[in-house]
């Protein structure tokens, strides 16, 4: 038989269990709903997945990127507030390449929640065998709206809007950057997206040409075309790993 004390005794613990439990599922959404704030709104970070940006950023490195710069995204959706400013020449910016696909209402719900869950190490995007895609890729904004662009020996020459003639990127690129042009294997195509070499391309009035400061090993416009202002989500500002390589960018 069980006796009062005994039924006082389970009975608190149960309470305890359900209050730890309560507090324990605000104290989660809270943290989400603050993750949500800061990382659409303010700032997010960023681990750089390949060699493309290289020798500026190499893999593995982590950067601070502002998301109000260009217009914050709105939780959960494809709209933006106004931005501080628009995309620059020489800007490092994250950018959504334009071959994955629009996301759907509930891919856009659970691709946050996927990111806090596993310290952004997750995402919901696949390629046709199951394998994980890396969503969003950091670049360098080479080709503003409006600009007529061509390449050659992986160098970019650009005639802007209103502009009488070509110049070499180096000229009007106010950001000094390294880049690596070594040249492609011994008969390499030039007409192949990843050649030192591309036909003119203007740009329309929200397109920009963004590029890897690794050109050899960079997939970027030469192969996915110009992209959109509306995937440009950010610019990075800031490295915060390796300690060694801390600070500005």
């Amino acid at each position: 038989m069980i006796g009062p004390i005994e039924r006082y005794s389970s009975t608190a613990r149960k309470k305890r269990a359900n209050f730890i439990g309560t507090r324990a599922f605000r104290v989660v959404l809270i943290a989400f709903a603050l993750y949500l704030i800061v990382s659409r709104l303010l700032v997010s970070t960023f681990r750089i997945e390949s060699v493309s940006m290289q020798p500026g950023l190499d893999p593995a490195d982590r950067v601070i990127v502002s998301s109000i710069s260009y217009g914050p995204r709105i939780p959960f959706s494809n709209a933006r507030f106004p931005g501080l400013a628009r995309p620059e020449r020489g800007d490092l910016v994250i950018v959504q390449p334009p071959f994955l696909e629009e996301r759907s209402t509930l891919s856009r719900i659970l691709e946050p929640v996927a990111a806090f869950f596993t310290l952004q190490k997750a995402t919901l995007h696949r390629d046709l065998y199951g394998g994980r895609v890396n969503s969003y890729m950091v670049k360098r904004v080479i080709g503003l709206p409006g600009d007529t662009v061509r390449m050659k020996d992986y160098r970019l020459s650009i005639k802007a809007r209103g502009s009488s003639g070509f110049v070499v990127e180096d000229q009007v690129v106010p950001v000094r950057f390294r880049t690596r042009v070594d040249l492609s294997a011994p008969g390499w195509s030039s007409s192949l997206p990843f050649s030192g070499s591309s036909e003119e391309i203007v740009l329309k009035d929200d397109e920009y040409f963004v590029l890897g400061d690794n050109r050899p090993e960079s997939s970027d416009s030469r192969s996915w075309g110009p992209i959109s202002g509306s995937r440009i989500l950010g610019k990075v500002i800031f490295r915060y790993w390796p300690p060694r390589s801390f600070g500005k960018l």
